[in-house]
């Protein structure tokens, strides 16, 4: 029975030691902290590697739904009544990435107004220049965030970084 419990607590110490060197724990941020107790007492400014890949991956993807759904609503007038609140969300998600979206967002900022009053009115509708103007814009939004930017690298490259090491 003590020979067992030896074994034991060598085998999780080597798979905790492992699981650290490999950067695996950095994706598993609750799981380092009951692994590794001094994970704990850490005052890390910063998310680990994992969780912001994560947390990033995670906006890349909304802008790219998000612009995807108000591509397919611009051209469905039962849709239009909360195009102004797609759009904030829309903007929202692209001032999160924290790149160089600011022209982008100043296209949106110079529409939205127009766009708000429309959809607050008894019956939203978007005028073909509208729509047209809406799809070209969130056409945009998909293509910044699949082409990748310099922007898109700098965010992915911890995590790249972790996961290349071996």
């Amino acid at each position: 029975m003590a020979l067992a419990l030896v074994v034991d607590a060598s085998a999780e110490r080597a798979d905790k030691d492992t699981l650290a060197e490999m950067g695996i724990l950095d994706f598993v941020p609750y799981l380092a902290r009951q692994l590794v107790p001094a994970k704990q007492a850490d005052a890390q400014p910063s998310m680990p590697p994992g969780a912001a890949y994560m947390n990033y991956v995670s906006m890349l993807n909304q802008t790219v739904m998000m612009s995807t759904q108000l591509y397919n609503d611009a051209t469905n007038p039962a849709h239009h009544k909360y195009t102004a609140h797609q759009v904030a969300l829309l903007y929202q998600a692209l001032n999160m990435l924290q790149g160089e979206t600011k022209p982008i967002r100043r296209l949106i900022e110079g529409r939205f107004d127009d766009i708000k009053a429309i959809t607050e009115s008894h019956t939203p509708y978007l005028d073909p220049e509208l729509s047209s103007w809406l799809q070209g814009i969130t056409w945009v939004c998909r293509e910044e965030v699949t082409v990748c930017p310099s922007y898109v690298h700098r965010r992915l490259s911890p995590m790249l970084t972790c996961v290349t090491q071996q």
